[in-house]
């Protein structure tokens, strides 16, 4: 299941840091049509609309994900996330050049794609008009790009949405409603990196990391304004008892007339309250939690060997320890036990030549649920077949535009060598 949401953006180059990462750290997944390295894509797109009165240089999509369908720890399911989400702005604007960078570092850490197409159609040289929009649009017979997913979901056998309706927006669907290089922007792009900040474990912590955002020294070399985090608790209304958000940014620019801007978190995104960064506390103290475990687990088995090298040097033997008598009957008998209990799980998974019912439902050893087993094994054989079709089908779309593309710029090549010719007065 797959959900999408449409902005315009109108500084590809403000869009692409953004996505990208200031040191290309945030992408997962990256296909881009325009060769080169990060900011190619942006600087073709300022060099297509420099001479024209587009305001908009890109669309930019979001292409969201459950992570119920694709599991944002395999690389092999981020890379079919990515895929779709080429083929997703394929679909819409076949003749336009698109970056896609999947992440996985958003609120539940569910995949999801940004997708930026760049607002020229390479065929007929126009600004795009079509999907701007979430839902269908009657006027002019216009699909919306939810329905574009839809159709793509369908195609490759993914759920689909029951009801077409926005999500409550996070800053990544908020940002560019907001001027770039504006105050307001700053606040939510340090706001949101303070949440997915895995020290950001409550309040306390979230509040530490902005502290430490404010020693730091912006593009110009200066240090960035300070930001700070209001949390009183309102004393009437209808959150009267409740905290209440509120973000105050030094104003050096003098946008708000006043010492700092002021700004309700709520007004931002919806992360940016206590209910909606709650989830993100949740996250990294539970990552936190499974870290500890790990490094438990791992401090005892280390401190294990250390026993048993140290009893196997004291016993002066090849490292078997050397147990009295009684203990060493057990030992040998887990070990009888353990060798016989290995050779029932095989006879099992074998099935000792009787059915695979009887085999599955035995009710003495370890028995071995086969088909259950056989169940995975094809589901797993299937999505992979599945993931390679998918694969393919980029390949093909990607294939295509190329071919497009080289198309049409040999066709401008022999247009202008014709009007060449024709400016020395040849071919008359």
């Amino acid at each position: 299941m797959s959900t999408t949401h449409y902005s315009p953006s109108a500084s590809a180059a403000d869009t692409e840091r953004y996505i990208r990462g200031k040191e290309d750290e945030r992408g997962v997944a990256i296909t881009c049509d325009v060769p080169g390295g990060p900011g190619a894509f942006s600087a073709r797109a300022r060099a297509l609309t420099q001479n024209t009165t587009r305001e908009v240089e890109a669309l930019h999509y979001r292409q969201s994900f459950s992570d119920e369908e694709f599991d944002p720890k395999n690389p092999e399911h981020v890379q079919r996330v990515n895929d779709l989400g080429y083929q997703l702005a394929k679909k819409m604007h076949p003749d336009s050049d698109c970056l896609i960078v999947s992440h996985v570092d958003g609120r539940g850490k569910k995949p999801h794609n940004h997708i930026l197409v760049l607002n020229h159609n390479n065929r007929t040289g126009k600004a795009l008009s079509d999907y701007r929009t979430f839902h269908d649009r009657k006027a002019g017979n216009q699909k919306g790009v939810q329905s574009a997913n839809d159709e793509l979901m369908r195609d490759h056998g993914l759920s689909v949405v029951k009801r077409l309706e926005h999500a409550p927006k996070d800053w990544e669907l908020r940002r560019e409603d907001f001027a770039e290089g504006s105050l307001d922007r700053e606040m939510g792009d340090r706001m949101s990196a303070a949440l997915t900040d895995p020290r950001a474990v409550d309040k306390a912590g979230l509040e530490a990391v902005i502290d430490e955002q404010n020693q730091q020294l912006g593009d110009d070399g200066e240090r960035v304004p300070r930001m700070r985090l209001h949390s009183p608790v309102s004393k009437k209304g209808k959150r009267a008892g409740q905290e209440t958000w509120t973000l105050y940014i030094e104003d050096r620019r003098g946008e708000s007339g006043r010492a700092e801007r002021r700004k309700r978190a709520s007004a931002l995104s919806a992360d940016f309250t206590p209910e909606g960064a709650q989830a993100f506390f949740d996250y990294h103290q539970q990552q936190k939690e499974q870290e500890h475990e790990r490094s438990t687990r791992q401090a005892e088995a280390a401190e294990r060997a250390r026993a048993v090298a140290a009893a196997a040097r004291q016993s002066g033997d090849d490292g078997a320890v050397d147990l009295d008598p009684r203990r060493r009957r057990g030992a040998e008998y887990e070990d009888r036990h353990a060798g016989r209990a290995a050779e029932e799980a095989r006879g099992v998974r074998e099935g000792h030549g009787r059915g695979d019912d009887e085999a599955a439902g035995a009710d003495h050893g370890p028995g071995v649920d086969l088909l259950a087993l056989q169940r995975r094994v094809r589901e797993d054989r299937e999505y992979r077949e599945q993931a390679e079709r998918d694969r393919e089908h980029a390949r093909r779309v990607r294939a295509e535009s190329q071919r497009r593309e080289l198309e049409r710029r040999v066709a401008e090549l022999g247009r202008g060598g014709a009007e060449e010719s024709r400016g020395y007065g040849l071919g008359d």
